[in-house]
């Protein structure tokens, strides 16, 4: 059975909107299921909103009559990114590989904006957007805790992030993490002369912003094959025959006393 695909959208994506935003993912794999953020990933912090993609994770699952903790690919779109990452750091033997994209990994200006407006009251009324703000303490424990996991994330992000600025801070500069541009050939260029730093392992010819990212042809068949090649990874584990258990080792024999003495170690004709 191929793995299963938990899809967790993004800041204030809920029900109609997530279906359709979704779509073209969800109908490409028969073990895909959706996953919107609690409360529209707003008003609820993100480390308590994880609470909630575990148990939609473990739901999700039992509707596909899967055992809890069976192995799963994550994709995430922009603040479901995050929930991703931080979920397959804290779950590492279920997460086989992650996949985020339009990742607000340096966290965005306009999250803290937003939060800024909100809190007129004198409370933080949008904590998830506050988490959002670049330099955040959760994006710190996130990007302290990522390394362990780096060579299983895939980052795919555009040069129109439009809410991520500069489009660069999707770039996730972690060992192992396999990053995707989504860019012209223009704007490629233009990307290795101002950040040169950025490593990109992939490129996507094309022009796609940070709400039409999960909708782009090119960006689901990535997603897809990437989910197959996982697959087909765990098939093979799978498959392996269990190791050999070790040949026990013989006991050795009792020592028995010399022959010609007795107990008090004279001889025994004496």
């Amino acid at each position: 059975m191929p793995v299963a695909v938990p899809i967790v959208a993004g800041t204030a994506i809920k029900g109609l909107a997530a279906t359709v935003m979704m779509r073209g993912v969800l109908q490409r794999h028969p073990n895909a299921f959706l996953i919107t953020l609690r409360r529209g990933g707003i008003t609820l912090p993100l480390h308590r909103s994880q609470e909630h993609i575990e148990q939609d994770i473990a739901k999700g699952l039992a509707a596909q009559n899967r055992a809890p903790g069976s192995p799963v690919v994550l994709v995430g779109h922009s603040q479901g990114s995050l929930a991703c990452l931080r979920y397959a750091v804290d779950h590492p033997t279920q997460v086989k590989h992650v996949i985020s994209v339009g990742a607000p990994w340096h966290g965005t200006r306009t999250a803290a904006t937003v939060s800024r407006l909100y809190g007129w009251t004198g409370r933080d009324l949008a904590p998830a957007l506050s988490d959002m703000a670049p330099n955040s303490p959760f994006l710190m424990a996130l990007r302290a805790d990522l390394p362990a996991i780096g060579d299983r994330v895939t980052n795919i992000y555009s040069t129109h992030e439009v809410v991520i600025s500069p489009y660069a801070n999707a770039h996730i500069d972690v060992p192992g993490v396999t990053n995707v541009l989504i860019a012209s050939e223009e704007e490629y260029a233009a990307h290795m002369k101002g950040y040169p730093e950025l490593t990109i392992d992939d490129l996507i010819l094309g022009k796609v912003n940070h709400l039409a990212e999960m909708n782009s042809p090119a960006v689901r068949s990535l997603i897809w094959a990437k989910v197959d090649e996982v697959t087909a990874q765990v098939r093979a584990q799978q498959d392996q025959p269990p190791a050999p258990k070790p040949a026990k080792r013989a006991k050795p024999a009792p020592t028995r006393p010399s022959p010609g003495k007795g107990e008090t170690g004279e001889s025994a004709t004496g």
